[in-house]
């Protein structure tokens, strides 16, 4: 879209906004707005009152991991309110699909047609809060993980599977108010969105870490314990690299992560304990590329 610039007396230049943005936005009521300068771009934002999306779509044929996919991925998009239109009874599934979500609900269903809307009425300026608490879940996640598997081992799968569907909860959530908020800093917001994306990772991978020892009894050493244990000092300092931003902590980090990955070479003698390093150093690889995102951000 392109708009005449108009010269005004003195140094003064204006444009003119348009007219579908100005009245989603009810600038109307709300006359001031913010404008950042990013090199050649202008970014105009508008932090009153934020849009109500809502989207239409047609669901046939579909597994129910699909549904859930499709739901949390539209409520990650920052959509408010979907209209879903099925010739089956998709009900439980859409239900079971809200659990991974904050403020969504199935309000109707009417036939063929399901309405899912937002009713939490969620407050999203505080990205920054939002970010660490998910973060500090992830190390609790992990933390508890490491207990159970070289402790007494009482964890069940089914367990497992709601904590990491909380992880996920929140994970969502955080992208969802990251693509709400139309960040000033477009590098910036599309970083901190990939860096929430990871974490999701991180949390599966941890889940898979622990469901390997839960499913299949791992024996498992005391090399293993500490390559494990290290793996989580990493995700450690990763979260205190993003607050400190000490650059010191990124090359330990970075020293760490090429460490564990001679170390990991020494450990895989069997097949689960193979599949436990491997999703270890996973999340320590992870980990260390959070660091890039950190420099993105915080340069």
């Amino acid at each position: 879209m392109k708009r005449k610039v108009i010269k005004q007396a003195g140094q003064a230049y204006t444009i003119t906004l348009p007219i579908e943005w100005v009245r989603k936005n009810n600038i109307e009521n709300n006359p001031e707005i913010d404008i950042t300068i990013s090199d050649r771009s202008l970014i105009i934002s508008n932090q009153a009152q934020i849009e109500h999306k809502k989207i239409s779509i047609k669901i046939e044929e579909q597994k129910g991991r699909n549904i859930s996919r499709i739901i949390t991925s539209l409520y990650a998009k920052g959509i408010d309110e979907i209209e879903i239109e099925s010739t089956k009874d998709i009900s439980s599934q859409i239900i079971k699909s809200l659990k991974s979500t904050i403020g969504f609900a199935l309000i109707s269903q009417k036939e063929n047609k399901f309405i899912i809307k937002d009713i939490g009425g969620s407050n999203y300026s505080d990205l920054d809060e939002i970010f660490k608490r998910v973060f500090q879940m992830i190390l609790s996640f992990y933390e508890s993980a490491i207990e159970d598997i070289f402790g007494k081992e009482k964890e069940i799968i089914e367990n497992l599977e709601s904590r990491d569907q909380e992880i996920n909860k929140f994970c969502y959530f955080l992208e969802r108010a990251i693509n709400k908020m139309s960040y000033k800093d477009m590098v910036a917001g599309r970083a901190l969105f990939t860096y929430a994306f990871s974490l999701e990772k991180i949390g599966d991978e941890i889940q898979r870490l622990w469901r390997t020892n839960i499913k299949y009894k791992v024996k498992k050493s005391k090399e293993l314990k500490k390559f494990i244990e290290d793996c989580f000092d990493g995700l450690g300092k990763s979260f205190e690299f993003y607050y400190q931003f000490n650059t010191q902590k990124a090359e330990e980090i970075a020293s760490l992560r090429d460490r564990l990955r001679e170390e990991s070479l020494e450990l895989t003698k069997d097949k689960l304990t193979t599949r436990m390093v491997r999703h270890s150093l996973k999340i320590i690889e992870e980990a260390t590329d959070l660091n890039q995102l950190t420099f993105m951000i915080k340069l």
